[in-house]
């Protein structure tokens, strides 16, 4: 047997300045881009071929190109037209967040799955990964057999995800049936910030997931929470039920309205995780804590969630400081592709004089840098883009305990291994600016005080008060007020 695999990922965030061209994704080609998937052992084991398509991962950024998006989908639905005669069925991760530039529809994971669907007719298998943070629809679930999603927020199960719609696709191959997956759009519009897994309600949620499919009637069942960071029809929260059998579709859909009451019942329950405060109370907490290392996060300009990082707001309020309660800062980093390319060709130990920020709004006004140069290195060796713009270069600045990283393409400092990339020493910092939301787990794990700051920018958590949502279903929470009868607890 054959299966036929390929892998598009972009969160794409239209309040942010820069589109997602060819220059912003890693592509993989043939047997590297059946590698990087991390499922290829799955399908071996059983002796099932795999034909490649193409791997093409962007970071969060803004809205996708028509002309990058155009040549994604030349290869998928090449492939698919090449190898429609040998494949058995199709393994795909589709991330689920994208919005395309003039298309039609907007959503790239809908126009892939709808053109596959074309070329193959109706019932060859098709497999989908995807991420919790994207908007589904009845029509995006019509062109799949299979839809599963990660549980979890920050996702720490997005391989074991991967893996388990692998072998759920090995598994129908193997034991063929009629399999159509149930869907429900849930009128809730929910920011990620919001429905960290850590948390309540996302634990009962997930806690129920895994109870609905631990029946041997349903193959899977997922939450979809959803990504707001543009406007469309397909916005808001969905479940997906997929039954082991078609002749289990009417208990597929009692378990469908059962997920669904039980998360529209909760939505008050959906909340900030952790720390959060409004900028300067959050700034004013960070340097007031007394232990190390302290982050706050830039969650009006998360990179994480496409944001451009070009905001360096934060950075300014820390330049107007007096009194830094003797801490050492890290602002990692901002973006500025004008100042990144003066500093491109300069070296450790040498002086600097520039004015770091876009100037685009008052978000990134320029402020005069006087410093030298502490630090070279990349924002993160295994993110390797097709430009020149991912190196991290660190600037002490004169007469302040701080120090910036300036970057030219917008990627976030997740993980602890960044900042080895970066040649940048943890310990030498007691508080970091990080361009996040909800704190990842590596910071988590070595901070006693991790603090969100409500900053203005694209990824602006303040929905209801900065967002204007034109093509969204109606009546929505919480935008509306829904007549909902169900017991909420």
């Amino acid at each position: 047997m054959k299966v036929l695999v390929g892998h598009f990922n972009s969160e794409s965030n239209e309040f942010s300045y820069q589109n997602m061209g060819f220059d912003n994704f890693v592509f993989r080609y043939g047997i590297d881009s059946i590698d990087v998937m991390q499922v290829r052992d799955i399908f071996e084991e059983k002796e099932i071929e795999l034909i490649p398509s193409i791997y093409a991962n962007g970071h969060p950024g803004g809205l996708v190109t028509k002309d990058a998006f155009d040549f994604i989908l030349h290869r998928m639905l090449t492939a698919v037209k090449e190898n429609l005669a040998e494949i058995d069925g199709i393994y795909l991760y589709l991330h689920g967040a994208s919005k395309v530039v003039d298309l039609e529809g907007g959503s790239a994971e809908h126009m892939i799955l709808s053109e596959i669907r074309r070329i193959t007719g109706p019932y060859l298998p098709i497999a989908v990964t995807m991420d919790p943070h994207g908007n589904l629809s009845q029509n995006l679930a019509d062109n799949a057999t299979i839809i599963r999603t990660y549980r979890h927020s920050p996702h720490t199960d997005a391989v074991e995800t991967r893996r388990i719609v692998a072998g759920m696709l090995v598994d129908l191959l193997q034991n063929r049936r009629s399999i159509t997956p149930v869907y429900r759009k849930v009128p809730i519009m929910i920011g990620g910030e919001r429905a960290v897994s850590t948390d309540e309600p996302m634990v009962s949620i997930n806690k129920y997931l895994d109870e609905v499919e631990s029946d041997p009637r349903i193959l899977s069942a997922s939450f979809h929470i959803g990504y707001l960071e543009h406007d469309g029809d397909k916005l808001g929260c969905s479940v997906i039920v997929v039954p082991d059998n078609d002749t289990h579709a009417g208990y597929a859909n009692e378990m469908a309205d059962k997920i669904y009451d039980f998360v529209l019942a909760r939505r008050y329950q959906f909340h900030y995780h952790g720390i959060v405060d409004f900028p300067e109370n959050a700034l004013k907490r960070a340097i007031e804590y007394d232990g190390k290392p302290v982050f706050i996060t830039d969650s009006g300009d998360n990179c994480g969630a496409g944001g451009d990082g070009y905001s360096n707001f934060i950075l300014r309020q820390l330049m107007e400081l007096k009194d830094y309660n003797q801490k050492n800062i890290l602002v990692a980093g901002i973006i500025d592709k004008h100042s990144y390319a003066h500093l491109y060709d300069k070296k450790v130990g040498e002086q600097v004089d520039f004015d770091l920020g876009m100037g685009l709004d008052h978000l990134c006004e320029p402020v005069h840098i006087k410093g030298s140069i502490t630090a070279r290195g990349v924002v993160n060796s295994r993110f390797a883009i097709n430009t020149d713009m991912v190196d991290a270069i660190t600037v002490k600045i004169d007469d302040k305990p701080i120090s910036v990283v300036v970057e030219g393409e917008s990627l976030s400092y997740t993980d602890l291994s960044q900042f080895r990339d970066s040649n940048i020493n943890v310990e030498d910092y007691d508080l970091f600016v990080v361009k996040q939301g909800y704190i990842s787990p590596d910071f988590k794990e070595i901070s006693p005080f991790c603090i969100m700051s409500l900053t203005e920018g694209p990824t602006n958590q303040e929905l209801e008060q900065t967002r204007s949502y034109k093509r969204i279903m109606r009546p929505m929470f919480p935008y509306d007020k829904l007549d909902y009868r169900v017991e909420e607890n």
